[in-house]
């Protein structure tokens, strides 16, 4: 568990961070916020905490009408606040500090890259630009400091441009069409972006934003949409606005903000890093109250709501033949506080037509449901793909050839809740060719074996696969995760009940002796790079000669 103090309570993302980390990582997170508003928080024991979360500041500056006072207010807090609360985080011995920079450091620039160098164009992107310099300063190898530079932050709630813009979508009948380009960051996939780094104590520099970048046009036609109101958005009114971002004082200012350019440019690496758990278009919706992630009471809200969510994970490539049934055993759980994802490696069967076939299905129960098909390196790639994109506090994997038994997700959740542990697995009903079968008992034996242990059963609280994700190495990354989760200081629980179908037809159960020997070879490799015995040779030689036997009894 992450002990997180937030410095500047009530404020609007520190208190998003908060509710999204309760409802979506349940247990990973114990968080305490301080007021910066006098001196009472340097009393404060820092000691305490992981994660010194800094939100206090001071935004939405009126630059052309500021005194002197009102500048030296901003220095104070955006720079020096910011700059003390570090210092003390570190002399505390806490292990990370979160900084919320801006993407104003970089004054008005329209494109922004990772190499773009900082010109703040005013004191308050100054004051922060400062700060951003004086924390990272401070950064050493233990003491980890993530700076971020987000774009506009949006969601239910937010005050600054975004408010403005949906005023007027809302009553405006009319709207100029303008082919401007922003990055725009909304509020869940912040919470989602910070929740990951805070659990991997990364530091840094980030500028996590929205994958999309929209003109303003659309984004007035999104809201206005789901609103439920008729905008026309027309070219014949771009003369005008292109004028009104040349003139001077306020109606310059407000186009300018409007209507010009700001925005990122995608950094290497970011692939491996997704955090967005709403595009563009749901985040307007769920923003314009037509869905709220945090509220039990919203319209979307499950009768396990108040359990935690459970992100179920399907790989597919070319299953057409197996797939429904899958789909089936998902839909059909007695647990529905259940999103459910199906990755697939572009098939050329009805694989996506299948599972495109269940959307009414799924919505109609209330289970989130998403399809994505496109390349991969493989099915563990796939799966940690998977587990990037889910939002689920739990998550499971079942095969696309295998299926759930109508309550394993409800056991499986009552029996973590009860046990307390991080991971577990349970009995698994293998199924021969010819529909025979018999059930393979799961057990926790002293010595690291896979024969008491059921991969499709499994179920693992997030942080586990964030912090061991597969390596796309052989076939049984499964089982090297295993021998990390049986290696690491987490609770494993053991639950014996079926709680899967497992079909022994697949590559793991191929009866060709080059397959045996390639399986067993790979066993071997994953028991010597995780610490263990050259002994667990006889170990691979006994699974892959019992296949056989299995096949033959």
């Amino acid at each position: 568990m992450k002990r997180v103090l937030v410095t500047g309570r009530n404020s609007y993302i520190g208190t998003a961070f908060i509710r999204y980390a309760e409802a979506r990582y349940p247990g990973a997170f114990l968080t305490d916020t301080v007021s910066m508003r006098d001196g009472s928080w340097r009393e404060l024991d820092f000691s305490a905490y992981d994660t010194v979360f800094h939100v206090a500041g001071i935004a939405h500056a009126d630059i052309g009408h500021a005194s002197e006072e009102i500048k030296r207010q901003y220095y104070e807090v955006n720079t020096d606040l910011t700059l003390e609360t570090a210092g003390r985080a570190k002399a505390a011995g806490v292990r990370q500090f979160v900084f919320m920079s801006s993407m104003i450091v970089y004054g008005g620039r329209e494109h922004v890259t990772e190499d773009t160098i900082p010109e703040p164009a005013n004191f308050y992107g100054d004051s922060k630009w400062k700060a951003d310099c004086g924390v990272r300063e401070l950064a050493d190898d233990t003491f980890q400091v993530a700076v971020l530079r987000p774009p506009m932050i949006y969601g239910r709630g937010s005050r600054g441009n975004y408010p403005v813009l949906a005023k007027m979508a809302k009553k405006l009948p009319v709207f100029p069409r303008i082919k401007n380009r922003r990055s725009m960051l909304y509020i869940e996939n912040l919470c989602e972006f910070l929740c990951r780094i805070m659990l991997e104590g990364q530091g840094g520099i980030f500028f996590p934003r929205n994958a999309e970048t929209v003109s303003t046009s659309d984004l007035v036609k999104e809201i206005a949409e789901c609103c439920g109101h008729r905008i026309w958005v027309t070219s014949l009114l771009t003369p005008a606005a292109i004028l009104g971002k040349h003139m001077p004082g306020k109606i310059g200012d407000m186009c300018r903000k409007a209507f010009g350019s700001s925005w990122y440019e995608t950094e290497p690496g970011e692939a491996d890093r997704d955090y967005r758990v709403a595009d563009f278009r749901e985040s307007v919706r769920r923003t314009e109250g037509m869905r709220d992630a945090f509220s039990a009471e919203s319209p979307g809200h499950k009768p396990d709501a108040g359990k935690p969510l459970v992100s179920v994970t399907t790989v597919t490539h070319n299953s057409g033949k197996t797939l429904a049934r899958t789909i089936e055993s998902v839909l059909n759980q007695t647990y529905r506080h259940v999103e459910y994802l199906i990755i697939d490696g572009l098939s050329n069967d009805r694989t996506v037509e299948i599972a495109e076939s269940y959307r009414e299905e799924f919505a109609a129960r209330g289970i989130d449901y998403k399809i994505v098909s496109e390349a991969d390196r493989g099915m563990y790639d796939a799966i940690n793909k998977g587990i990037r994109l889910s939002r689920g506090a739990v998550i499971g994997n079942i095969n696309s050839d295998d299926w759930y038994e109508p309550d394993a997700v409800e056991k499986a959740v009552r029996f973590m809740e009860q046990s307390g542990c991080d991971y577990m697995y349970a009995d698994l009903h293998m199924v021969k060719a010819d529909g025979s079968g018999f059930v393979k008992r799961a057990k926790l034996q002293r010595l690291a074996t896979s024969r008491g242990w059921n991969h499709p059963t499994q179920f693992a609280r997030r942080e586990l696969h964030l912090r061991y994700p597969y390596k796309l190495e052989s076939l049984h990354d499964d089982f090297d995760f295993f021998l990390k989760v049986r290696k690491s200081d987490c609770r494993i629980g053991v639950l014996n009940e079926t709680l899967a179908n497992f079909t022994m037809e697949g590559i793991s159960h191929e009866r060709k002796l080059k397959a045996a020997f390639s399986r067993g070879k790979s066993r071997y490799r994953i028991y010597r790079n995780n610490g263990f015995g050259r002994w667990y040779l006889l170990e691979c030689i006994l699974i892959e000669g019992a296949k056989f036997v299995l096949h033959l009894v």
